[in-house]
């Protein structure tokens, strides 16, 4: 009975240590989702590449909907879209800023 006991005991322990690594890593792609929004709207991507950038929050807000679900694969998924967004929003501001630069010159020169 003891043997059994201590098998049970095992079984439980083993399942909720793999259960806490999934709640672990969602929570750190959770985090850095909300990190790549934040250095994505301090590089003013929220008003130069907006479409990117609010893609980028609805994929956050999604993820932590299903978080709080528990629906992991699918929060762990969003939460990697969001990550994906925000990246294409601060590549896509500074894009745009070379692109005013470029226009800028061009016109400077025009000017002399």
């Amino acid at each position: 009975m003891k043997n059994i006991l201590k098998i049970f005991l095992g079984l439980v322990l083993f399942s909720s240590f793999s259960y806490s690594e999934d709640i672990i890593s969602t929570t750190e792609l959770l985090d850095q989702a909300q990190q790549a929004i934040k250095d994505a709207f301090e590089a003013g991507s929220s008003t130069v590449t907006p479409y990117e950038y609010y893609k980028a929050e609805a994929y956050y807000q999604i993820a932590k909907e299903e978080a709080s679900l528990l629906n992991l694969e699918a929060s762990k998924a969003a939460a990697l879209k969001s990550i994906e967004w925000s990246l294409r929003a601060v590549s896509s501001r500074y894009d745009e800023g070379i692109v005013e630069d470029m226009k800028r010159l061009k016109i400077r020169k025009k000017k002399k």
